[in-house]
This record gives structure tokens, sequence and C-alpha cells, in this order.
């Protein structure tokens, strides 16, 4: 997995709201439909809303809303907010970072640098947007 746990349940709250961005919805909505417990989604959506990607309005009629728009919010972004030790720009083979390894790097590191690569645009240019257009053609 490129992600944690945290960040796949955020991705999939996220689209959620994306697709239901005209309501405030209740993190019990969310946890049921995405199957998501619902005091880890909490815990989740107080930190997304502490990053300011989330909006948080208390009492009967609160609930969560995107304080960003989906076309703004990259998975980079949630991971940048939830994941605070993302490894991957670690070395594939050896411990540590890649770059603790530039004078003497491992046997799959020109392979492992371009596969990265390619992950990071994909976490850098993928959208709540697109995710939720996903979601929505999958219901």
């Amino acid at each position: 997995m490129i992600y944690s746990e945290t960040v796949k349940y955020a991705l999939l709250a996220l689209s959620y709201l994306a697709l239901n961005k005209d309501r405030l919805v209740k993190v019990e909505e969310i946890a049921e439909v995405q199957k998501i417990p619902k005091p880890f989604l909490s815990k989740i959506f107080h930190k997304l809303a502490r990053e300011r990607l989330l909006r948080s309005y208390k009492g009967p009629t609160g609930g969560f809303t995107l304080a960003v728009p989906p076309e703004q919010i990259t998975i980079m972004d949630v991971i940048r907010c939830l994941d605070e030790d993302y490894k991957l720009d670690y070395c594939a083979l050896r411990p540590g970072r890649c770059e603790e390894w530039q004078v003497s790097p491992c046997g799959v590191h020109e392979k492992w640098t371009h596969l990265r690569e390619v992950i990071l645009d994909y976490l850098k240019t993928t959208t709540i947007a697109q995710l939720a257009q996903v979601e929505e053609k999958h219901r």
C-alpha cells in the first residue's frame, strides 16, 4: 500500500463529502456508508478540520463539509495532513532514506527512483474530485 489505512479512510470520507457538497454530513453517515469505524473517522475528521481541509459545524443540525474545493485537494495533501512519517523516500533495500546512500546506492536504486516518481506524480495530481467521480460510478 502506498499510504496508510488512516489516509485510505480519509480519502473515502472526503470523496463522500465531495459527492454531498451541497449539505452538511455527519460522521455517523459517512462511517456507515463507507464502512469506516466511527471513532477512527471522528479523529481523522477533527485533524482534517484543524488542518483546514474540512469545516465542522456543531449542534443537532451540524456536520462536516469540505473547506476547500475537491478539485484543489490532492491525495498528497491528505497524506501530508495525516501521515507525518510518510516513507516513500526511503531506500527499497537499505535502512534510511535514499539520499543517505547517494555515494553507494543499492542495486534497485534506479528502478525504485523511477517508480517512486511515478507514484509521487499520481499522489500529487489525483484530486478528491477525481476520486469522487470513481466512487460515484461504483455506486
